[in-house]
């Protein structure tokens, strides 16, 4: 008998605005999604922080989501570097982008920026430490595997993977990267994540960012038995450490 997988269906961008972040409540609401990850830099952070104070439920769901694509830039020193900032302070690199080798200078700018970021989320009184204990790596489902790109991102999850401590999702994709893998290709007893861009159409319906309905997008995968939140990742799995200083891409910090 095959061993099911558990599935964490993550609400990406929540803080991207307030029309964005009414949708990933919606999502809660629905039992759509299992966890949210918080971009701090965007004009919707505000408005989130009061949703997941004024809403229990949302207790122990919300990540943080570092951001060096979009947005407005929190510390000056990045502002400075031409290949993450446009002079106006707002980032333009984008995931295709080819930044291979940072200088010094932009080295710190990134350590400053990011740790901005998540000192934000103390500010906010949204995290109880500044331990990390999960984290979501980049997407590693999905047509983007194939070929050399796909090859640099399996050689980074397995580098990741190696180093003491860090603990996330052994896949990461959307929707459509899972179920576009045949029965006899998928996985069994893994911890897949599932990202959705939660938006309401002009009818006030949940939708993802390609405009398509949610709920039926996400009616193959959900199984209320087999999803699990975030903080409910195991930290301790085997091939993976104890603790974790590490951050890569999305956090998950436990909200209060």
């Amino acid at each position: 008998m095959r061993v099911a997988n558990k599935f964490i269906i993550n609400a990406d961008d929540f803080g991207y605005s307030d029309a964005v972040n009414g949708a990933v409540l919606k999502c809660f609401q629905k039992w759509l999604v299992t966890s949210a990850s918080l971009l701090v830099n965007m004009p919707g952070f505000e408005s989130a922080v009061e949703m997941v104070h004024g809403h229990s439920h949302l207790s122990g769901k919300i990540g943080v989501r570092l951001n060096l694509t979009e947005g407005f830039s929190l510390t000056s020193a990045i502002r400075d570097c031409t290949s993450f900032c446009h002079e106006s302070g707002f980032f333009i690199l984008k995931e295709s982008s080819r930044v291979l080798v940072l200088t010094k200078h932009e080295k710190q700018a990134v350590y400053e920026e990011l740790k901005t970021q998540l000192e934000t989320t103390l500010l906010a009184s949204l995290a109880r430490e500044y331990g990390i204990q999960r984290v979501r790596f980049s997407r590693n489902m999905g047509p983007m595997m194939r070929g050399i790109g796909g090859h640099y991102r399996w050689l980074f999850h397995r580098l990741a993977a190696g180093y003491q401590g860090i603990c996330g999702p052994d896949l990461s994709g959307y929707a459509s990267d899972w179920l576009q893998l045949s029965e006899k290709r998928r996985p069994a007893g893994k911890y897949i994540e599932i990202a959705v861009h939660p938006v309401l159409d002009e009818y006030g319906d949940l939708v993802d960012k390609d405009g398509k309905d949610l709920q039926r997008k996400l009616r193959p995968i959900i199984d209320h038995r087999h999803t699990i939140s975030y903080a409910e990742l195991p930290v301790h799995r085997e091939g993976r450490g104890r603790t974790t200083t590490g951050i890569i891409h999305d956090v998950t910090v436990p909200a209060n």
